[in-house]
């Protein structure tokens, strides 16, 4: 039976062509409670595999994440309704399937003997990077970035699971390619910003300087962009835009401000779960598809953004235990 797990899980992750509703349906069998047992174990297999063929790709660093995420699971299981606890964990697979796939990328892309280097982004913080060709990087909150400790061979790749901003040194003969699950960003130099979080439908590319080729719809489609633009596909449709957002917005978690252009409550919510050490309790009823327009100032609390979404929303209310807020209709 085990290796019936085994096979599937490994299957999932080598494969890159997975349609959104066979990805889906695989997290609601990842993430349902029959056989979980079977099922982490399988993950866990999986992880020590990839640990044999590249040891390189899994520093003490990358260890720590991963069991992070299980640890998170395991203390929704516990504290967590089972309705609530359906929808966290299924955010938790994603990023472990996301964070397994980058390992395996890194493996078939990167020489052998590289040193892979995995920079995670804890809750509530930001962290700047510079990469070995001198590009820097402003990575957001649970942002994870895999990179090798010296680029060698024809392009510069890195893999990205989360939001950075990228400001790439320039080297024509070289090309620096982000990566992503059914995503990709090229660029010679550059600098752009790109949002690519496993458990949101959207991923979004936006260029500040010089030029980039998109990659997407499981790299079958690409275009460049030009300065100001921004890139957003849809995941779920294959809808694809292209805009020209007010970049003072778009480079506002960079500064530690928080910018919501008429965005739904759902939406509003996992953007504030990673600023803040706290995570909210609700049922799917609570919230409408009510959208609101909010900017507030960095350092603002949390308290203080619950108060005005909850005086401008008029219809739910918060209490507060522990590190969980818990919203209720009014």
């Amino acid at each position: 039976m085990g290796n019936y797990f085994n096979k599937i899980i490994e299957l999932f992750v080598k494969t890159t062509d997975v349609s959104t509703s066979s990805r889906d349906e695989f997290h609601r069998w990842l993430t349902g409670e029959k056989f979980s047992r079977e099922k982490e174990k399988a993950l866990q297999g999986l992880w020590d595999n990839i640990e044999e063929v590249t040891p390189a790709a899994t520093s003490s660093q990358t260890q720590r994440s991963l069991d992070e995420v299980r640890k998170k699971i395991r203390q929704r299981h516990h504290k967590v309704n089972i309705k609530i606890l359906r929808v966290w964990q299924v955010s938790a697979a994603v990023l472990l399937i996301a964070l397994l796939s980058a390992l395996y990328f890194t493996s078939n892309e990167t020489p052998v003997n590289a040193d892979l280097i995995e920079q995670y982004v804890p809750v509530a913080e930001m962290t700047h990077l510079t990469l070995p060709d001198g590009t820097e990087v402003q990575m957001n909150s649970t942002a994870t970035l895999l990179y090798p400790a010296q680029f060698n061979g024809e392009t510069r790749s890195v893999y990205l699971i989360g939001e950075a901003n990228f400001k790439v040194t320039k080297n024509e003969e070289q090309p620096f390619i982000v990566k992503s699950n059914d995503f990709q960003v090229t660029a010679l130099g550059t600098e752009f910003s790109m949002k690519v979080y496993p458990d949101e439908t959207l991923l979004t590319t936006t260029l500040f300087s010089g030029s980039v080729e998109v990659r997407f719809n499981n790299m079958e489609s690409s275009l460049i962009l030009n300065p100001s633009e921004q890139f957003t596909y849809n995941k779920r449709t294959k809808e694809e835009t292209i805009s020209r957002p007010n970049l003072d917005d778009v480079t506002a978690w960079q500064r530690g401000e928080l910018v919501f252009r008429s965005a739904t409550l759902e939406e509003i919510i996992p953007v504030l779960e990673r600023k803040y050490p706290y995570s909210f309790v609700y049922t799917v009823s609570t919230l409408r598809n009510d959208r609101y327009t909010f900017r507030f100032k960095e350092n603002t609390s949390l308290q203080e953004i619950m108060d005005i979404i909850v005086e401008v929303s008029g219809n739910i209310k918060y209490r507060i235990e522990d590190n969980k807020y818990y919203l209720s209709p009014l």
